[in-house]
Parts: structure tokens; C-alpha cells; sequence
């Protein structure tokens, strides 16, 4: 009788959970660099709100037990060929292997001697933050993406120090959002006591103040950067794969290295990387079949968001690019996307209930 084969995932995020709750017929090793199970990212911002950790996780403890699922916290410093190897000298061996190791936030080092600036992208940051935000008398974010919205709409609402928030695109979410559709959540944003600025170029900072270079200065005894995120490339770079902007892989989910496979944000396929939860699971799902052995060819979906902001839900599906096309009713906004009579995209405000039938409609005629 054969030896049972060996997988191991690097990376607790999405893309790992999936692919190691999709694994079958091999031993599943998942390995995580942090002290919490494996947690919905996007949600990090109700550690400030009060919520304990645990109320984020993903699957209880016992869960992996169920699946035969080995869980190890810990942080693997080098792969080599047929073992991984972690900081505490272990050595896992594995026959098939999957790098989930996500991405990093990035941050800023920005001149006018403030001594830090936090990001919000971990368990471990969101603490972080909440334990500053207990005797700051004020609350800056440097970016209108998703998670630092979603923070400046948490300290707001538990916290009663004045937010601000500094976006150096016109609007905010502009991957996301056409220009009308984000100005309607920048109001409601404002209405929650949130600070919005746009096109707002950040000059410097100190300890009390971040300075724009038109010369206004934004009240920031705490900072926070959500500039955006660097793909976790290092360990495959150490082991000498392949990487450009993130890990390349081919549509086969597979790496330079033999037996090595990449998944969700680290990961890049045909020039391009990925930062959405639903990628992150296809491609986990993806790469456990050809883990398994089976004929793969991951083809992404195409980009669709459901979204949650100062109360407001938020769909964001396909290109928004074409003329557009704008549908109200009561409090209800819908904007198509349409080129050539094909719909090409849409964003849904509070109409999540149409998310399904015009996702199914993106690519017909319109």
C-alpha cells in the first residue's frame, strides 16, 4: 500500500482555506503566520467596534479537525524541493505545494518627523489600532479604499474624536465606483461624521497634523495608511521562482518550481494580480484540482464587489466602462455600463437584491 501523499498550503487567508477544504485523497498541512485562525479580512474593522477575534474566524477550531485538516501557526521561512521550512527549525515535507502567503499593506514614509503610522490589513493591526484610538482626539486615513472607509466609519461611530479621510483620486473607490455613485456614498459618509477629501495630496505629517499641499492641515493625532498592498512574493523569490509583480503561474495554477503551486493576491496571472475575495476563492478551488492531479484551466471571473459602507449596500460588477445608463427608484440607484449593446458593467446602490440577475446579463446584449 502507497504512502499517503502530502499538501501543504502556505497561507490562512481565503484562497488557502479553500484550497485546503477542497483537497481530497492527499494529507492537508495548512500553515498560517498568524496567532488567530484564519479570519474574513474584510471585516477587521469591527475589532474596533468591540467585537472579539473570534467572531471573525472563518471555522472554529474543531472544523479542521472534522476536514483531517493539520493546522500549524507558525511562519515558513524557506522552500525547498519536497519540504517547507519554519522558523522554529521544523520541517514539513510535501508532495504538492500551494503558496497562499496573500499580500502586504503598504504604507507611506512621509516627511515632517511623525514618528508612525499604522496600516489596518491583520488581526494584529486592527488591535494594534484600537489600543492608539483609546486616548486619540483624532483619526486620519490616507486612502479611500475599502478597508480604510470602512475604519473611518467604525471610529466614527464608536469613537467620538473628528475623522477625516484623504483620497488623491476625485472620488473615492474609483475601482469600484463610477463618479456619481461614489459622491452619493461620500454624502452618507459625511452624514456619519466622516471627513471626506478628494484629490487631496498629502505634503507631510507630524504627530498632531497631516499637511496637503494646497496648504489645508487635517487634525491626525492617529494615521492610518490603506495605500494599497504589495503581493507576499518573498518566500518564492527566496526559493528562486519565478515572480514579476506577484508569483507568476500559468493557467494551471502551477509556478516555475515543480510541484509548487500560487494562489489569490500573491499570485499572477498573465501580468495581472488579483485583490478580491471572489478571486481568491476560485483560484484556492483551482489550484486543489491540480494539486489533485486534474485537468485545470483557471480563466478569472469577471471583477464583482458587494460592498457595505456607512450603511449602504454597494455592488460593483464588471468594467465600468461605455456609456451609462442610470436607472433610480425611491432610494435605489443602478448604473449600467454599456458598449457596443453589450453591458459591460454596473453598480447597484442598495439594491443587493439584483446582484444575481444583472451579474448574469454582464457580457450579453443590453
Amino acid at each position: 500500500m502507497s504512502e499517503e501523499k502530502k499538501a501543504v498550503v502556505i497561507g490562512g487567508g481565503i484562497a488557502g482555506v479553500q484550497a485546503a477544504s477542497s483537497i481530497s485523497g492527499m494529507a492537508v498541512t495548512l500553515v498560517s503566520n498568524e496567532p488567530y485562525l484564519p479570519y474574513y479580512r474584510m471585516r477587521i474593522e469591527e475589532v474596533l467596534g468591540g467585537k472579539e477575534p473570534e467572531a471573525l474566524y472563518i471555522h472554529p477550531q474543531s472544523w479542521y479537525e472534522e476536514k483531517c485538516i493539520e493546522y500549524i501557526s507558525g511562519t515558513v521561512v524557506a522552500i525547498s524541493k519536497g519540504f517547507v521550512s519554519l522558523s522554529d527549525g521544523r520541517e514539513i515535507p510535501y508532495d504538492k505545494l500551494l503558496i497562499a502567503t496573500g499580500s502586504a499593506a503598504r504604507s507611506l514614509n512621509l516627511p515632517g518627523g511623525r514618528k508612525q503610522g499604522c496600516v489596518l490589513r491583520t488581526m494584529t493591526d486592527a488591535i494594534s489600532l484600537k489600543t492608539c484610538l483609546k486616548d486619540a482626539k483624532s483619526f486620519t486615513v490616507i486612502g479611500g479604499g475599502l478597508l480604510g472607509l470602512e475604519a473611518a466609519c467604525s471610529v466614527a461611530d464608536d469613537f467620538n474624536i473628528p475623522v477625516s479621510v484623504i483620497e488623491t483620486a476625485p472620488y473615492i473607490l474609483p475601482r469600484q465606483l463610477d463618479e456619481e455613485s461614489a459622491k452619493l456614498l461620500q454624502a452618507k459618509l459625511q452624514e456619519r461624521g466622516v471627513n471626506v477629501i478628494v484629490s487631496g495630496e498629502t505634503e507631510s505629517a507630524d504627530d498632531s497634523y497631516v499637511y496637503l499641499k494646497d496648504g489645508r492641515k487635517i487634525a491626525s493625532d492617529v494615521l492610518c495608511f490603506s495605500v494599497g498592498v504589495n503581493p507576499g512574493k518573498e518566500l518564492a523569490e527566496k526559493a528562486g521562482i519565478k515572480t514579476n509583480r506577484g508569483i507568476i503561474i500559468d493557467s494551471h495554477m502551477q509556478t516555475s518550481m515543480e510541484n509548487v503551486y500560487a494562489a489569490g493576491d500573491a499570485a499572477e496571472l498573465d501580468g495581472r494580480t488579483f485583490g478580491l475575495a471572489m478571486h481568491a476563492r476560485e483560484m484556492g478551488s483551482a489550484a486543489a484540482k491540480a494539486m489533485m492531479g486534474e485537468s485545470v484551466e483557471y480563466v478569472p471571473s469577471e471583477p464583482s464587489s458587494l460592498l457595505k459602507i456607512a450603511g449602504i449596500d454597494v455592488v460593483s460588477l464588471g468594467a465600468l466602462e461605455g456609456v451609462k445608463k442610470v436607472e433610480t427608484d425611491g432610494d435605489k440607484r443602478r448604473t449600467f455600463f454599456v458598449q457596443n449593446g453589450i453591458l459591460r458593467g454596473a453598480v447597484l446602490i442598495n439594491d443587493k437584491a439584483s446582484m444575481m440577475k444583472v451579474k448574469s446579463l454582464i457580457g450579453k446584449e443590453f
